[in-house]
């Protein structure tokens, strides 16, 4: 191959072959330009995408000298028509079933079942009862409740929130506490503005601590007091009295 031989000298075959080389290179590069050429044409044939489905007649259709048409003038496909103008239209989603529709739609909001009970702190305690006493005479208190809220409510009074004690000062005279038939627990519905009142008696004399209404053994002297209702969160409310 390096060291031709034969009768004719060596640079003539040199050329030989080297003409070869140049054709086949020649016909390598027409090949390559040939398929690129194939390939171009094939692009520029493909059909054009899918129209948006949302509004298909208000998209144009690119023709073949570059003007716009609308899609509503272009032809009805057919067997004669180019496979430019063959392209299919995307068609509208299918409508959802009604038992689609049914499960998507939200489930009812929860209920609250019952009256719901009254917050103390829209609760007015309000009390009323004499002024003047004789040391060592009964006395009644009306006691009410009023519903501030807007909405009705269920309030409940017991002698765990519910408390009526009488003070001197920082003396502790008497409280309802002390003896569990003073207040009567129960359950009361109150409309808006709705009002329960209850009655409850002091005796004018000192309790003792507990439940069993024993009486302490100090006398009571003249001066002034105070008796104070409390409900546990609402405000409490006081009168004075004057005994002598």
């Amino acid at each position: 191959m390096l060291h031709p031989t034969g009768p004719e000298p060596a640079r003539t075959y040199w050329v030989r072959r080297g003409v070869l080389v140049a054709v086949i290179l020649l016909l390598a590069v027409g090949v390559v330009l040939a398929v690129a050429n194939l390939t171009k044409a094939a692009v520029a044939t493909a059909p054009p995408p899918p129209l948006p489905a949302g509004n298909p007649a208000a998209s144009p259709t690119p023709t073949a000298s570059g003007a716009s048409t609308p899609a509503s003038a272009a032809p009805t496909p057919g067997p004669s028509t180019s496979r430019a103008s063959s392209t299919p239209v995307s068609s509208p989603p299918a409508a959802a079933s009604p038992s689609a529709s049914a499960s998507a739609q939200p489930g009812p909001s929860a209920t609250v079942v019952g009256t719901p009970d009254c917050r103390p702190a829209e609760l007015q305690v309000k009390l009323a009862g004499d002024r003047r006493l004789s040391v060592g005479e009964n006395t009644t208190f009306t006691v009410s409740l009023v519903n501030a809220g807007r909405l009705t409510c269920l309030t409940s009074v017991t002698a765990a929130n519910f408390e009526l004690k009488v003070y001197s000062g920082k003396d502790r005279i008497w409280s309802s506490r002390d003896c569990a038939k003073t207040l009567a627990p129960f359950d009361k519905k109150l409309a808006a503005k709705g009002v329960v009142a209850w009655k409850m008696t002091w005796d004018g004399e000192r309790s003792v601590a507990g439940t069993s209404c024993r009486r302490g053994t100090d006398k009571l002297r003249g001066g002034t007091y105070w008796a104070t209702a409390q409900l546990k969160g609402a405000d409490p409310v006081q009168v004075r009295m004057i005994i002598g």
